[in-house]
């Protein structure tokens, strides 16, 4: 080679890395705050006046540096739930919020390390569903998803952060916030505004997705305890291990866990068959566990009450209040599969025995605030076609797929920041 042409070349090979490196912008260093709230005091105003309560929850920040030491910050959690207060109608029941938006860009003062953020909350509390009913739907398909109606509140958070902040990969600071809700969107009204004030640890970390966040399963069981041989709850184990199968997967979009709690047992042979909804809501009024989401498991439902709903369901989908209702006959179908449910079967031919192994994975995504696909519906985000979200019958599973899009939308006032390990990959990226 020449020495012109030598030279010719070099030009042309810096050209292309010019072009390179112009059409394919190096990803922005971005950083996390995050911490949990745990027995924080408060006051909620409702239509009886001020009443003082308590808050748990998670925060979250999103700190991306920019320009001259200055940096971006963004809320990107804040999940809250407080026990229930009086009302002119009632206890409240449980009373959660969460971001209406996944992200609220706020201001940061590096002189005096204050921070300013306004953003919308989704406010739910049980007593809506208890006035209200439910979302109306198609009872073919989609039985097994009761979405409660919501109501927005105007939030604002101010605080303070350390001056001159440093973005970090590890390390924790010191975080003095105080939140702000009123009432913007009304369906009941009974709950009219929210204040509290926080001192916590946040933690920084330097992730591509959010730091792991856990969700609590509180199994309720009909028996008189663990030692009982005839308690329900012997399909459980199977399908929370299947649930576990489809939210690892979200691992290399976002991490989420989800963690059982002990079992709560139910002394009452009446629950073990389940014959009517007046049934159901009276068996899931017997258990509230304030920061988990309830997982009752009878022995069967009615033919007619499975086939409907396809053997389980999901009440106050994506709120503080969401439970679920199944049966130990996702695993054993009865043989034949019933005539009533040839009906309620999307995904097609009816089959018997062990069936819905990817049931409860699908019921927990609804209280994850998913809806069936393509969604989304009210208050609940929207989900993949073709993944775990797609509807199913008593005799036919949901896939066995998980989506990048299940996986960012899932959201829930009980998620708190935890440590996990997630390296599952979604089998669509969408």
């Amino acid at each position: 080679m020449t020495r012109r042409s030598w030279a010719i070349w070099c030009i042309v090979v810096a050209f292309l890395l010019a072009i390179t490196f112009v059409a394919i912008p190096q990803q922005q260093a971005q950083y996390y705050l995050t911490g949990n709230l745990g027995g924080v005091g408060g006051t909620v105003t409702t239509d009886k006046g001020k009443q003082e309560t308590s808050f748990s929850g998670a925060i979250g920040f999103r700190i991306v540096p920019g320009e001259k030491s200055g940096l971006t910050m963004s809320l990107v959690t804040l999940n809250l739930v407080a026990k229930g207060v009086p009302t002119a109608a009632g206890d409240s029941g449980v009373i959660g919020l969460l971001l209406a938006e996944p992200e609220y860009k706020g201001t940061y003062d590096p002189r005096t390390g204050q921070i300013a953020v306004e953003f919308q909350s989704i406010l739910h509390y049980g007593l809506i569903d208890q006035k209200k009913g439910y979302l109306q739907r198609n009872p073919k398909g989609e039985a097994d998803l009761f979405a409660s109606y919501t109501e927005r509140m105007a939030g604002k958070l101010t605080g303070k952060l350390p001056a001159n902040l440093q973005p970090a990969e590890k390390g924790s600071i010191k975080f003095d916030g105080e939140v702000t809700l009123t009432l913007s969107s009304a369906v009941l009204g009974a709950v009219r505004d929210a204040h509290l004030l926080a001192t916590i640890t946040i933690d920084w970390s330097r992730v591509f997705a959010l730091p792991a966040q856990v969700l609590k399963v509180q199994p309720v069981f009909i028996g008189t305890g663990p030692t009982d041989p005839h308690a329900t709850g012997t399909a459980f184990n199977t399908l929370m291990n299947y649930a576990n199968v489809i939210w690892n997967k979200c691992g290399t979009v976002r991490c989420l866990k989800l963690v059982v709690n002990p079992a709560i047992y139910i002394n009452n042979e009446a629950y073990r068959v389940l014959d009517s909804d007046a049934e159901i809501a009276a068996l899931r009024a017997l258990a509230n566990v304030p920061d988990a989401v309830e997982v009752f498991v009878v022995e069967r439902w009615e033919t007619n009450l499975a086939c409907s709903k396809g053997g389980g369901a999901c009440y106050s989908c994506g709120t503080a209040s969401a439970q679920v209702v199944s049966s130990d006959q996702q695993l054993a179908v009865p043989c034949p599969c019933p005539s009533a449910c040839t009906g309620y079967c999307p995904c097609g031919t009816c089959v018997c025995g062990a069936v819905n192994y990817y049931h409860l994975a699908h019921e927990l995504g609804h209280a994850l605030n998913l809806a069936h696909p393509p969604g989304p519906d009210g208050s609940l985000a929207a989900s993949t076609v073709s993944s775990n979200m797609e509807p199913s019958g008593f005799c036919c599973d949901n896939p066995s797929t998980q989506s990048s899009k299940n996986c960012r939308n899932a959201s829930s006032p009980f998620l708190y920041w935890g440590t996990a390990t997630c390296t599952g990959v979604p089998d669509i990226k969408d």
